[in-house]
């Protein structure tokens, strides 16, 4: 057996909250995770462990993310099980004048990192792992791909931490396309240890390509898709089965609401408590999208009602996409609604139609401070 992950991201961190230990919560998901998948290995302690890139977040992690790191392969390296991993763009230096931190693994028995500018490889038993990491130097990049050769009647592996056609780009800083002229290379390989993309699936260029994708959900796009590992069993004729494993990560759930201009703020906050009551919010991320919304609306909808609304989720991301942005509305220039001053007019308005003196007063009152703060 092979086991096969990727894009663990140590280091990773986002929003501001930290938990009981001063630890960036988000940060602290990310090792739960990595520490699930060790956990798993050990357990069914494989002939060689893979990881196709992205073992660290940044070039240059944090004393906490190097540390943890180590300690987790020590585990693996403790109990025999070797692990082979190649650099990806977000650990790659992106001068020549930082040392690679991979070279940091080495100080661990039976840990391969892969991370200079050419193809290696490291044999065990009747496996060949092959690795390609990720090179900045496109010349390189492509010697290193021209230089890469199978070894007959063995199980060639081959890592890679790049996209396999532009629809697995992510939009990241140096992030590549593998090179269309050397895909039929591809072909001499039994399988295709693919990192970047972090959602777990096989592609077509390859009978047996797969992307592990990443222990942890790391944006919106992941919602709705499993984390974990993939396990790898080898066949006599040398094909192989590949079978994924899930590992228990923060919920992160989606709900995009269209049209919210045609409803009433108390008819939209009725679609929020239904979708708390379909879904498990507590410690969960929550991407709410409130499509059309009149800008009127969003006083009401702000993120402190939300918070009332959803007080036990974890992070709540709200994206207002207003009504009033559009050329038109209803017939209105949107120009009209070019000022903060008159956007809260607006809505003074609309919340006390049943007492036009009241809100003209306030309306009045409201104006007087404003001009106050541009003076």
């Amino acid at each position: 057996m092979i086991i096969h992950f990727s894009d663990t991201h140590l280091g990773y961190q986002a929003y501001d909250r930290v938990n009981s230990e001063g630890i960036n919560a988000r940060e602290q998901d990310v090792y739960d995770a990595f520490e699930r998948v060790i956990d798993r290995i050990l357990e069914l302690r494989p002939e060689v462990a893979i990881h196709s890139g992205d073992f660290f977040h940044r070039p240059s992690p944090s004393n906490r993310a190097l540390t943890f790191g180590l300690e987790q392969l020590r585990r693996l390296s403790n109990a025999g099980i070797p692990l082979v991993l190649i650099a990806g763009n977000h650990e790659t230096p992106k001068t020549i004048y930082n040392s690679p931190i991979l070279r940091a693994l080495r100080s661990l028995d039976g840990v391969v990192p892969f991370f200079g500018d050419r193809h290696e490889q490291f044999a065990i038993g009747n496996i060949v792992v092959h690795g390609v990491p990720h090179i900045n130097d496109n010349r390189l990049l492509l010697s290193a791909l021209e230089n890469m050769e199978t070894v007959p009647d063995k199980f060639n592996i081959l890592l890679l931490h790049t996209s396999l056609g532009k629809r697995f780009l992510m939009e990241e800083y140096g992030e590549q396309v593998f090179p269309a002229e050397f895909e039929a290379k591809l072909g001499q390989f039994q399988y295709i240890a693919l990192g970047h993309w972090h959602n777990y699936q096989p592609i077509d260029v390859h009978p047996c390509a797969w992307y592990a994708g990443s222990v942890e959900r790391l944006s919106d796009t992941e919602i709705g898709t499993e984390k974990g590992f993939l396990q790898l069993d080898i066949q006599p004729d040398l094909s192989c089965t590949v079978r994924f494993e899930a590992i228990a990560t923060r919920p992160w759930l989606r709900l995009d609401m269209n049209n919210c201009h045609e409803l009433a703020v108390a008819e939209i906050e009725t679609q929020l408590e239904q979708f708390k009551q379909e879904n498990v919010t507590e410690n969960a991320i929550l991407s709410l999208t409130f499509n059309d919304i009149r800008t009127e609306q969003t006083l009401e909808l702000g993120n402190l009602r939300l918070k009332q609304m959803f007080p036990d989720a974890f992070q709540i991301i709200p994206r207002r996409k207003t009504w009033n942005d559009r050329a038109f509305v209803q017939g209105i220039e949107a120009s009209q609604f070019d000022s903060l001053d008159k956007i809260f007019a607006d809505y003074l308005r609309s919340k006390y139609t049943e007492d036009e003196a009241l809100s003209a007063r306030l309306v009045e009152k409201a104006g007087h401070y404003f001009q106050s703060k541009e003076q």
